[in-house]
């Protein structure tokens, strides 16, 4: 009885071990986080007029429907936009100050800002991955700072989610690969 009590309990010699290390990592992605969506929506942004060098289209499996295009410009930004094509070379871009996200892309004809789907604008997945893994940071801290016990199991959960999560956010944002 003492043996499955001590499953679930806080005094767990695993746990105890590894809780602290575990605490200042989930801590220090979250402070990452907060502030890469700081840069992009709340910090000031540099505006820089470019030249469309390059650009890709992506499509869909079979149907071969196009999904976005994926441009790369002469000073080396790079911004995905959804459905609609860039058919101007000359372009207005303004750029995050901290991570060089793409967040406004205008030309003299049409303002694309909408249609960004790179970074960590509202149209692309980055930005609900990333809202994802921020949830979960903040339950796993919390679940980590209660008062309450918890299972060597939960504990792997919490480890395994996030470490999964943190690693889609990174694919996803080019960082890897």
């Amino acid at each position: 009885m003492s043996n499955n009590s001590n499953a679930y309990s806080a005094e767990n010699e695993f746990i105890v071990k590894n809780k602290k290390i575990i605490i200042y990592l989930l801590g220090a992605v979250s402070f990452f986080i907060l502030i890469a969506f700081a840069d992009y929506y709340v910090l000031p942004s540099s505006k820089t007029n470019d030249i469309i060098t390059q650009y890709l289209v992506r499509t869909s499996g079979k149907s071969k429907e196009k999904v976005s295009y994926h441009y790369f410009t002469q000073k080396g930004y790079t911004f995905s936009t959804t459905k609609e094509f860039i058919e101007e070379g000359n372009i207005s871009i303004e750029t995050s100050l901290l991570f060089k996200f793409v967040t406004t892309v205008k030309s003299d004809k049409k303002d694309y800002t909408d249609l960004l789907s790179s970074g960590l604008g509202i149209n692309g997945i980055s930005f609900y991955s990333f809202i994802i893994l921020l949830f979960s940071l903040g339950i796993s801290l919390k679940i980590m700072f209660s008062e309450k016990g918890f299972s060597q199991n939960t504990f792997f959960n919490i480890v395994c989610f996030n470490s999964f999560m943190i690693f889609i956010c990174f694919y996803l944002g080019g960082y890897l690969f």
